[in-house]
């Protein structure tokens, strides 16, 4: 039986990620207290990379896949359970929002439509197999990736409202990673969202009667929706169905 050493180099080795970078036992042993929850945590982690071992070379995919698993172990989920549908959930999420983004598509909803053929039919592998075909060429898209590191820099030349309306979506999207959300109470869950957006506007002198607030609040209500939305489709990722369909 291999030992914590072991599967975490096994992880970090598939994954690809470089020592300077690789924190997963921080994050876990924060999280899980007994050495048999975080062997049994571990043994999630490490069969759900597996299920992507068609692109494991394409490293910028691996290194999505790994900032998801980071992004949910922070979200101090107790049971291994949940940990493990709501990772799915998470990088499923996380996928084909940034294939939206990609694409520049504006017909979000019809989007999410789109996939959801597959999504109600597949179970994990294939359906995994289905977006990262989807996937790997906006991985391998250099002007792509070299417009993400352009974002991650936050480069100078904008005006206080773009500056503004970045730090707020961003506020709001790491706001929205670390809340678990729940169907059953999302109109609790979007007063807490119109909550903290105030908050966040009310930190840069943004009045709720400019019309960047409600912009902003419309697009930030935008984001939930679609969270809520993913999570309503993988709901059906407990079908028995195993034929692999392709999205259309």
């Amino acid at each position: 039986m291999m030992g914590l050493g072991s599967i975490y180099s096994d992880i970090q080795g598939f994954l690809s990620i470089p020592n300077e970078v690789f924190s997963l036992e921080f994050h876990i042993n924060r999280n899980f207290s007994s050495e048999n929850q975080r062997m049994e945590i571990l043994s999630k982690i490490r069969s759900f990379v597996y299920h992507f071992s068609l692109f494991k070379d394409v490293k910028p995919f691996m290194n999505s896949v790994y900032q998801c698993i980071v992004d949910t172990l922070d979200m101090r989920i107790e049971s291994i359970t949940d940990f493990e549908e709501l990772l799915i959930k998470n990088a499923l999420m996380r996928f084909i929002q940034e294939y939206v983004n990609y694409s520049k598509l504006t017909h979000k909803r019809q989007t999410l439509k789109l996939f959801s053929d597959s999504l109600e039919k597949l179970q994990l592998q294939p359906l995994i197999i289905n977006l990262g075909l989807f996937l790997k060429p906006m991985y391998q898209d250099i002007n792509y990736l070299n417009s993400l590191n352009t974002v991650e820099e936050v480069e100078v030349n904008y005006s206080l409202n773009n500056e503004y309306e970045m730090k707020i979506k961003s506020h709001i999207d790491q706001w929205l990673k670390s809340q678990v959300l729940d169907l059953d109470n999302h109109i609790n869950t979007e007063m807490s969202l119109v909550k903290e957006f105030n908050s966040c506007a009310n930190s840069f002198n943004i009045s709720e009667d400019q019309e960047l607030y409600e912009r902003l609040l419309t697009e930030a209500k935008e984001m939930l929706s679609m969270r809520l939305t993913m999570m309503s489709l993988m709901d059906s990722l407990s079908d028995d169905h195993s034929e692999p369909l392709l999205i259309r």
